[in-house]
């Protein structure tokens, strides 16, 4: 396994175990700033291990969210495209400003949505790790 991968995968599941924390606790103004703090750094650790591995492929690709994830889609890494797209537009919109309501929908979408992709981007990493 590519090394530069392996830590890669290393660091997106550790950013992970820690979302799951804290989407298990009970939501308060603290929980919810937690939650989406963990989130960016779940979305950020995935898409990045995402990129690792198709490097390690040989996959020409920048490194950049908004192009991994159509490459990550088609190597079959994620199956959900417009899921990851609408993930990395909450992931933008949570780390450049702060608003109630929008941290409210965002928290709401990482312990739904997000958490799910994430995981599932995860396990199919671990899967094809020595592809």
């Amino acid at each position: 396994m590519d090394k530069r991968f392996a830590l890669a995968l290393q660091h997106f599941e550790q950013a992970l175990d820690r979302l799951r924390e804290v989407v298990a606790l009970p939501e308060d103004d603290i929980v919810r700033d937690s939650m989406i703090k963990r989130f960016e750094f779940s979305f950020e650790a995935g898409w990045k291990a995402a990129y690792r591995w198709l490097r390690a492929r040989g996959i020409d690709v920048d490194e950049a969210a908004y192009a991994v994830i159509p490459q990550a889609f088609k190597q079959r890494l994620i199956v959900d495209e417009a899921g990851w797209g609408a993930m990395r537009k909450a992931r933008n919109q949570t780390a450049h400003t702060y608003d109630q309501a929008l941290a409210r929908q965002v928290a709401a979408f990482a312990r739904g949505s997000a958490l799910g992709l994430l995981d599932d981007l995860l396990k199919v990493l671990k899967e094809r790790a020595d592809e």
